[in-house]
């Protein structure tokens, strides 16, 4: 239950609580100590208190053989701290006889302690209820002198009050100051923390700044400072390799696709090759597609700015992106929902890459049209919450839970929807980089007959 709590805390929370934890301990065993010192003190002043004034009667009575009213008067004078319900008590050698006594009613509670008492010893203590007993031998008498500790409860009761407070005082201020170090001690982290989010991915070329170099935090960010180097390296070798294997296998491609067509009306009637000259046509296209998506979802993740955009009317880019999809892809089927076209028109404008949200709905729409029974794309613009919603359905096998979060990575091919379908889970990571860059969310509804992939445009998510 603890160390499930522990993993919730930051390292700031974590170092404060366990320092206050250990100061705590610490100031436990102090207060402890103090007052257990403090009441073996008391009580040991306390018996030594009763020795002296037995020792005093004893000296009055058996000395001096003074009166009894004498030697109460001289004992009061002796001490100016009275001791609570004072008697004492003393016996013949032979302990049968008691020679004093300052309260002839308690004579016989004296007289039970002399028994049990250790003749070997010159004074026994003793403590019984609320009192406290010394039993002394002087001068072969034996002397029983008995008091309440009051002054003693009196003190404890208030050194345990005092170091309460203290205590708690203390803590606040330990924990205050706790916090205060532990964010003193973790602000470099901080800092280097902002320094890379300034970093990456827009200024590779700049490096994490920490003026001590030789403590351990300079030993962490020289390391991280070699791996942005190697980072930027990568990233840079990426972005020639995008930038020229483009230009190379893009016109290959356009020869081969032209070749191919000119065979196909070269071949038009000739049943025997016209099957294949079309078969080849179609998984050159293919490859086409394939190429040009991944050098697509490569661009976007080696670019270290943003996309340029602009305040634009989504529903436009939309109906544009449906467009240009049906005249590519004939065969697909788009049915566009206007019932519930939001009355607003401020929410339909958004700030976007009018080219790169065109690639997105594209791909949605070839997605849902392919995993489809039918062919077709049900697309809905709507609003919900001050924010506007395009939802595009598709009827076809819903998408099971465990794999939601997997078909928007690259390659990914789900074995209960893909089977027997075209294609090389490349479309959804682009749309995944794309959508990352605006600032926009894409939730993924299965339900019985279908899925729903449903885009959340709030500019409070930019």
């Amino acid at each position: 239950m603890l160390s499930r709590y522990l993993t919730k805390l930051n390292i700031r929370q974590r170092l404060t609580l366990q320092f206050l934890l250990l100061v705590s301990v610490l100031f436990l065993l102090f207060s402890v100590s103090i007052y257990l010192f403090s009441k073996l003190y008391l009580n040991n002043r306390f018996y030594n208190g009763l020795q002296e004034r037995a020792i005093i009667t004893a000296s009055l009575k058996i000395a001096l053989s003074a009166d009894q009213k004498a030697i109460q008067d001289l004992v009061r004078n002796s001490d100016e701290r009275m001791l609570t319900e004072e008697i004492v008590s003393i016996y013949d050698p032979q302990r049968n006889m008691f020679v004093f006594t300052t309260d002839i009613l308690k004579e016989g509670y004296h007289r039970s302690f002399l028994n049990p008492a250790d003749t070997s010893k010159s004074v026994n203590t003793i403590s019984r209820n609320n009192y406290k007993i010394c039993v002394l031998k002087i001068k072969n008498y034996w002397v029983v002198i008995s008091a309440k500790d009051v002054y003693e409860k009196e003190a404890l009761s208030n050194l345990r009050d005092i170091l309460v407070i203290l205590s708690l005082v203390a803590l606040l201020f330990i924990a205050y100051i706790s916090w205060f170090m532990a964010d003193r001690a973790l602000s470099p982290i901080s800092k280097i923390a902002r320094q890379l989010d300034e970093i990456f991915p827009r200024n590779l070329s700049r490096r994490i700044d920490y003026p001590h170099t030789e403590d351990e935090i300079g030993f962490v960010t020289r390391t991280i400072n070699k791996l942005l180097q190697r980072v930027e390296t990568s990233i840079n070798t990426q972005r020639m390799f995008v930038a020229n294997i483009s230009h190379e296998l893009k016109n290959p491609l356009t020869k081969i696709f032209t070749q191919i067509e000119l065979l196909e009306m070269k071949y038009r009637d000739h049943p025997e090759y016209y099957t294949q000259i079309m078969s080849l046509r179609s998984d050159t296209l293919m490859l086409n597609h394939l190429t040009q998506a991944l050098l697509e979802l490569a661009s976007i993740s080696a670019s270290d700015r943003e996309l340029p955009k602009r305040e634009l009317r989504i529903d436009e880019i939309l109906m544009s992106a449906i467009a240009e999809f049906k005249r590519w892809n004939p065969d697909f089927e788009i049915l566009l929902n206007l019932e519930e076209f939001p009355d607003n028109e401020e929410i339909l404008i958004y700030p976007v890459n009018e080219d790169a949200l065109k690639i997105v709905f594209k791909n949605l729409l070839d997605n849902a049209c392919k995993f489809s029974t039918d062919q077709r794309a049900d697309v809905k613009i709507h609003s919900a919450a001050g924010q506007l919603l395009i939802t595009i359905y598709n009827e076809g096998t819903p998408i099971p839970p465990e794999e939601i979060s997997k078909i928007l990575e690259p390659f990914f091919r789900s074995d209960s929807t893909a089977k027997g379908k075209k294609g090389h889970g490349v479309g959804l990571a682009i749309v995944k980089q794309i959508l990352r860059l605006h600032g926009i969310r894409l939730t993924i509804v299965p339900s019985a007959s279908g899925n729903s992939f449903v885009l959340s445009f709030s500019r409070t998510q930019i």
